[in-house]
């Protein structure tokens, strides 16, 4: 069963995603990179003597079937590549979750919709609050699904907008699945969970972390064929999101506004670097229908995921977030350039 793989080397010290993405890359399944010998373990790209080493101590100590067993009981609702409903989408960036925990009845897979993330600070403006909510309203309304963090302010009025057109919406967390962060948005919670999904890399029960958000936002990043920042500051987890986007070959938009609103430089920046300036509703969901993305879902995971191009991917030393990920076929609708402006955030 190679789901209780992916669970296996998920238990690895310093065998992060992007090292377990190389080795499923390298074996063709993470069943056969468990009993793969060392010598054939440093062939892998990030493995050294010591990496091989600590992989042989475990392997002698822990049985991946019976490690899945417990983790079933205790953990119910996960997901990994080798599961027919992880996210498509997610799985094509250069470091995929290698567990997903959720909750909630949508499934991306079963869907053809083109997801949009929605990011921004924390502290929006009117200006950032009300153009949110203007442009979450209008893409649930034509069918788009809304991905976002479920943070306060911009992510919580992306979420909210949506649920009130009656549309989808995916939330990504930063803690379990089951914690509810921050305690203000417990019914916003609650009602993403009756029509929607909540997900997060994380265990039921573990609470917030500084550390745990911005690597959640590589998960929002992957889940959206776009991400739009609508106001964000230029020191923000919302620039990374949109800069991650960017290596993932998917779309980036970004609202603009006046140099007068600190809280909106961070749109300008993206701005100046390539990003696609987002002049309405309609001009938005024009250029979204453009880029022509037909969200495919297959019945088997396990064939996506053999299908995928490899690749070169970052060193998990540097947050695995560092490398771009194969890109989509070219269409009509612009991307960040990579000048050299942006590569100096990156």
């Amino acid at each position: 069963m190679e789901r209780a793989y992916w669970l296996a080397w998920s238990q690895i010290k310093d065998v992060g995603p992007v090292l377990i993405k190389r080795l499923h890359e390298r074996f063709g399944s993470l069943a056969l990179a468990w009993q793969a010998a060392p010598a054939d373990l440093l062939t892998v790209d990030g493995i050294g003597l010591v990496t091989a080493d600590r992989i042989g101590g475990v392997r002698s100590q822990l049985n991946p079937k019976q490690l899945l067993a417990q983790h079933e009981v205790q953990y119910p609702h996960f997901w990994t590549p080798a599961d027919t409903d992880y996210p498509s989408l997610l799985w094509e960036i250069p470091d995929p979750p290698p567990i997903l925990y959720y909750r909630g009845p949508l499934r991306p897979n079963q869907s053809t919709a083109i997801t949009v993330g929605i990011v921004g600070t924390r502290r929006p403006s009117p200006y950032g609050r009300r153009w949110t909510q203007r442009l979450s309203s209008c893409l649930s309304q034509q069918q788009f699904t809304i991905v976002s963090g479920m943070a306060a302010g911009i992510d919580t009025y992306a979420h909210q907008s949506c649920l009130h057109s009656n549309g989808h919406t995916i939330a990504v967390l930063g803690t379990g699945v089951d914690v509810v962060y921050p305690h203000s948005n417990a019914q916003l919670y609650q009602n993403i969970l009756k029509t929607g999904l909540i997900l997060s890399e994380y265990p039921d029960g573990t609470p917030p972390d500084r550390g745990h958000f911005p690597r959640r936002n590589r998960i929002i990043a992957g889940l959206s064929h776009a991400t739009l920042v609508t106001e964000a500051p230029e020191r923000s987890g919302a620039l990374i999101t949109a800069y991650l986007a960017n290596d993932y070959g998917r779309h980036v938009y970004t609202l603009p506004d006046g140099l007068d609103n600190p809280t909106a430089r961070g749109c300008l920046v993206l701005a100046n670097t390539g990003a696609a300036i987002v002049m309405g509703e309609d001009h938005l969901v024009t250029d979204l229908l453009n880029i022509g993305i037909t969200h495919q879902t297959t019945a088997n995971n396990a064939q996506n995921i053999t299908d995928t191009d490899s690749g070169e991917t970052s060193d998990p030393a540097a947050n695995q977030l560092n490398e771009p990920a194969p890109k989509t076929a070219p269409d009509p609708t612009p991307k960040v350039d990579k000048d050299e402006a942006l590569q100096a955030k990156l």
